[in-house]
């Protein structure tokens, strides 16, 4: 019986596996580490510091904010407009997820649900957000996409899991736009970003 091969034996299969886990390490640390940004007040000011929104397997409802002089303060999504953490930027929304036979609808109205940080993917006539979220069973961060028509204050969802664009409902959301739709539903464009810069560039009013 011929024995099974196995890439790495004693010494190196120790450092091999010591590399891994101080890369996982790093990564977790990393993301727990304040980062470079701003926060935008509901006056409208702006200061400039390091921001922290996360830690491993948590979401923070109140984001941390350290200033030039090193003091922590946190703020909610009622007390900012908004904020950026790194490379991503944040808007402090109203948002409000509606369930009715396994179908879900997003709104954006005043008053109405509670103001929440969505991370912004692109900003035009029509833009995207992220919803992020952790799942309950892995603590594993992920997202949604979702659609917003300027000047509307209903949400579409971009995509459904691994099903990619969410087609029939996209269909009625962009009726003004029936060559999106139809790039949508022939394959022609699949990726939600690639919907936001063809509607932005030949959709709408221009």
């Amino acid at each position: 019986m011929e024995s099974i091969a196995f890439p790495f034996r004693g010494k190196e299969f120790a450092l091999t596996l010591l590399a891994l886990i101080l890369c996982c390490t790093f990564q977790t640390i990393r993301a727990q580490a304040f980062e470079p940004g701003y926060i935008v007040l509901n006056s409208s000011d702006t200061l400039y510091g390091s921001v922290k929104n996360r830690n491993h397997g948590t979401l923070f409802e109140k984001i941390r904010f350290k200033n030039e002089r090193g003091k922590v303060r946190r703020y909610s999504a009622e007390n900012l407009l908004g904020y950026k953490a790194g490379i991503h930027t944040y808007e402090s929304i109203w948002y409000a997820e509606e369930s009715r036979f396994f179908r879900f609808d997003y709104y954006t109205r005043p008053g109405y649900g509670k103001k929440t940080f969505l991370k912004v993917l692109a900003k035009g006539r029509l833009s995207c957000y992220a919803r992020e979220y952790i799942h309950d069973d892995n603590d594993f961060l992920d997202q949604f996409e979702l659609f917003l028509q300027d000047g509307d204050t209903n949400m579409e969802r971009a995509t459904q899991g691994i099903f990619g664009l969410k087609k029939k409902r996209l269909t009625s959301y962009f009726w003004d736009c029936p060559a999106l739709v139809e790039k949508i539903n022939n394959l022609s464009i699949s990726r939600p970003l690639d919907v936001v810069a063809y509607y932005n560039a030949y959709c709408g009013n221009l």
